[in-house]
């Protein structure tokens, strides 16, 4: 009952995403285009089942039931999740770069749906939001596309998060095994070089860069645990799902990861807020010029 809830969701979100042509009229309004392979909406069907689990999850751990549930989502891209949420009942602030949240398409688009917006850059370490704002936060691929030390950012998130609110952590499993294939092969893991090339092209209006560091499960556990956090669930999954079931690829993949789920491809954390950090952190200037004046973080 609760992934049908989900799923129809979800469905309704994709529809209305369907509706507006963001690469279109985005540029028209100066936002940067992203490569999402055929545009938003079919970015969001292709991703379609990892924001039903996304949305499930929430609804199983944290249902509205007639109270008011707040939400921040940072990372919130096209809104899909955002736009599900707030159908259910949820309510929710969109956060995410500028370029996108700024964009008069996307505000629009979110007003109309009653959902907050935040224009953020995470590496600044600092979020726009008063102290225990939040009763869920939800990060979803984008972890891994920081490019900095993440504890300052995290520690953030845990200051605008209520007590015993969640905080919901879903990216690439960095112990995968197409990572510990790859890597057997002599290639490299995470942001390739011509990501690198791409991102400086004066031609091209990229903003969102490759995987600059992925995470294990225990990495993610230690980050948290050490930040306040009670791990409540983490779990593995496979973009495989999405599979044919006759294809041979599924079937080998099944009986690996029936064995040894830790070697899936995603991962998602579901941890609670017991309480707001006391650790304290001393931030060099080689990782950020502007709070390294400050005796501590």
């Amino acid at each position: 009952m609760v992934t049908e809830r989900a799923a129809a969701a979800v469905d309704k979100a994709i529809a209305e995403i369907a509706d507006f042509d963001l690469k279109v009229e985005g540029a028209k309004a100066g936002m940067p285009s992203v490569d999402t392979g055929s545009g938003p909406a079919s970015y969001v069907a292709r991703h379609r089942h990892e924001y039903i689990r996304t949305v499930r999850d929430l609804l199983q751990y944290r249902p509205p039931d007639g109270q008011t549930v707040k939400v921040l989502e940072l990372g919130a891209f096209f809104g899909a999740a955002c736009i599900a949420l707030r159908s259910l009942g949820y309510q929710v602030t969109a956060a995410d770069v500028p370029e996108f949240m700024e964009n008069p398409v996307q505000k629009e688009r979110f007003a109309r749906l009653d959902i907050a917006t935040a224009p953020v850059r995470l590496e600044d370490f600092r979020l726009p939001f008063e102290d225990e704002s939040f009763d869920i936060i939800i990060m979803c691929e984008v972890l891994e596309h920081l490019n900095f030390n993440p504890l300052p950012l995290l520690k953030e998130i845990n200051r605008v998060g209520t007590k015993n609110s969640i905080f919901y952590l879903s990216l690439p499993n960095a112990a995968q095994i197409n990572n510990r294939l790859a890597m057997l092969r002599g290639k490299a893991v995470g942001i390739n070089i011509q990501e690198f090339f791409a991102q400086l092209d004066p031609n091209s209006s990229e903003i969102v860069n490759g995987h600059w560091r992925e995470y294990t499960g225990p990495e993610i556990r230690e980050m948290l645990e050490r930040l306040g956090y009670r791990i409540e669930k983490q779990y593995y999954f496979s973009l495989g799902e999405t599979l044919p079931r006759n294809t041979l690829r599924r079937r080998v993949a099944r009986m690996v990861y029936e064995r040894m789920p830790w070697l899936k491809e995603n991962q998602t954390t579901i941890a609670i807020k017991v309480k707001r950090t006391d650790l304290q952190f001393r931030i060099p200037a080689t990782v950020h010029k502007t709070l390294s004046q400050q005796e501590r973080f």
